[in-house]
């Protein structure tokens, strides 16, 4: 059944335009994450605010996510005056997350806590990302008894 979902996700993600392998990797197990652990912290929380705010941290970060991994995608190919498009796309997606993130604390009455662990989400899936490309490149050793 994961594998299913998980070649489902993987071909919407192709058809968005995730034509790089790692992109679309590191986007899939970043919506996976969200998913799933919004799921686990609302049910856990009895959908509380905090449970809330951590689903909207992962909503927020998985969607900023997305924007960059775009960006980076057509940046790549595109090699005339994409530092300038670079920092617009950069500072116009912190100004959203800064003005969805104050407003969800501000008007919301968002649990700050909640949110930072949602928001964390991309950190942990970057770190499993870069754990397991090293797993995947280290050459195995023998049994031991070499020396």
């Amino acid at each position: 059944m994961l594998a299913v979902l998980v070649q489902r996700i993987d071909a919407m993600l192709y058809r968005r335009g995730f034509v790089v392998t790692d992109a679309r990797r590191l986007m899939r197990n970043q919506v996976l994450l969200a998913a799933g652990g919004s799921a686990v912290a609302c049910l856990a929380t009895g959908f509380s605010s905090w449970g809330l705010s951590f689903a909207a941290g992962t909503l927020i970060i998985s969607i900023n996510f997305w924007w960059l991994s775009k960006a980076a995608q057509e940046l790549v190919r595109v090699r005339q005056g994409a530092m300038f498009t670079l920092l617009t796309l950069f500072y116009g997606r912190l100004v959203l997350t800064a003005a969805a993130i104050a407003g969800l604390v501000a008007w919301a009455g968002a649990s700050v806590y909640g949110l930072l662990a949602g928001l964390s989400t991309v950190v942990l899936n970057a770190a499993l990302w870069g754990v397991l490309q090293i797993r995947h490149k280290v050459p195995t050793v023998g049994k031991g008894k070499e020396a």
